[in-house]
């Protein structure tokens, strides 16, 4: 089995693999392709109740929202 992987895979190549592999990632760094950031959820202000399984509240949490100033 490793006689079928290793004719397959010369240093040619692997050369060549490599150096495709370093042109994406140059092409992806110059491009700004790394930097984008995902969207953020909006933020939902309000109340969540958490209830065990006989439907009694076990935990109250409360979501307020503050606006960003930097942007």
């Amino acid at each position: 089995m490793w006689d079928k992987i290793k004719g397959r895979f010369n240093a040619r190549r692997l050369l060549l693999i490599a150096a495709l592999a370093g042109v994406a990632l140059y092409v992806g760094w110059r491009s700004g392709g790394f930097e984008q950031q995902p969207e953020q959820k909006p933020c939902v202000a309000g109340r969540n109740e958490i209830k065990d399984d006989k439907g009694q509240v076990v935990q109250v949490t409360r979501t307020t929202c503050v606006e960003d100033k930097s942007k």
